[in-house]
C-alpha cells in the first residue's frame, strides 16, 4: 500500500487541479461576453496544462522512501516525547 502512495497523490493532485481549471474555464466560456474571455481561457487552460507537467515532473523526482522513513521518524518523535 505504501508503495503506491505517490501514485494515490499524484492522481488526488490531478483530480482537484482537473476539476479547478474546468470550473475556471467553464465560467469564462460560459458567461465571457465576446472574444476576450475565450482567449483567456485558452491561456489559462495552457498554462494549467504547463504547471501540472512541471509539477509532475517534480514530483516523480522526490525519493518517497525517503520522505516515508522521516515521516515514521517524526512519528516516533512524537510518541516519545509527545503522548499520542
Amino acid at each position: 500500500m505504501l508503495n503506491q502512495l505517490p501514485l494515490i497523490l499524484l492522481f488526488a493532485i490531478f483530480a482537484i487541479n482537473l476539476w479547478y481549471v474546468f470550473a475556471i474555464i467553464y465560467h469564462l466560456i460560459r458567461f465571457g461576453i465576446g472574444v476576450n474571455p475565450k482567449i483567456m481561457a485558452l491561456f489559462f487552460f495552457t498554462i494549467s496544462i504547463i504547471s501540472f507537467l512541471i509539477v509532475f515532473l517534480i514530483f516523480n523526482l522526490v525519493d518517497w522512501q525517503n520522505v516515508l522513513n522521516k515521516l515514521a521518524e517524526f512519528i516516533n518523535f512524537l510518541k516519545t516525547y509527545i503522548i499520542l
